[in-house]
């Protein structure tokens, strides 16, 4: 039922964007090329950490560094980022309420024997969530993506955590918002500070530069 819902807000936003109307969202590009694993970018050292608390993709950084350096120019704004790009699969928080019937060790190996590294994803849209921090209004901004194999793999985890005794509730794979992200005002705001990544965050459309060529 989420998954349903999750797609018909991707459809009407997306509909949205592809609209000739004066609401139709400002369009940013980015080159295919830069996304392909030749060009993945060396994971950051919390990526390496043997007893991390996540489970994520890592991606080739360049497409968005340059989606980053439009959107900073468009909203007048510097961010803060950490020099990578990933989206995250399995969050600290989620990770917590299961690590005491499956470790994060077996979880990367179910991820590892589900191709995650392969993981086909579409890129979306720009996101941008707002949250107040002691008074002030902070952002972050993000891409939202779409990936139907990270969902699967959610799945999977949720299957092995229950197979193991876990309670069926205490992990959703079902809700999730797959997104990158891009940077931030003051820190990255999550689904805990009320921020929702998904589509129907968007400020910008995104389209791939080979387009242009049609």
């Amino acid at each position: 039922m989420m998954r349903t819902f999750h797609w018909i807000i991707i459809s009407l936003s997306m509909t949205a964007c592809a609209s000739p109307s004066p609401y139709a969202l400002s369009q940013l590009r980015y080159s295919p090329q830069d996304l392909k694993t030749a060009n993945r970018s060396i994971a950051s050292v919390d990526h390496k950490k043997e007893n991390k608390s996540y489970l994520s993709l890592d991606l080739p950084y360049a497409a968005f560094e340059k989606i980053r350096h439009d959107v900073e120019k468009s909203q007048h704004t510097s961010l803060q980022n950490r020099g990578e790009a990933h989206i995250t699969v399995i969050t600290p928080p989620e990770y917590k309420k299961m690590q005491k019937k499956i470790s994060m060790k077996e979880i990367s190996a179910l991820a590892e024997s589900m191709d995650l590294n392969k993981a086909p994803y579409k890129l979306l849209c720009v996101g941008k969530g707002t949250a107040k921090d002691h008074g002030k209004d902070e952002s972050t901004y993000y891409v939202v993506v779409e990936s139907d194999r990270l969902f699967q793999i959610r799945k999977a985890v949720h299957l092995l955590y229950t197979s193991k005794g876990g309670n069926a509730e205490d992990f959703s794979p079902e809700t999730y918002h797959p997104h990158v992200t891009l940077g931030f005002t003051k820190r990255d705001l999550h689904l805990e500070d009320g921020v929702i990544k998904d589509a129907s965050s968007c400020i910008y459309s995104l389209r791939p530069e080979e387009n242009e060529k049609n």
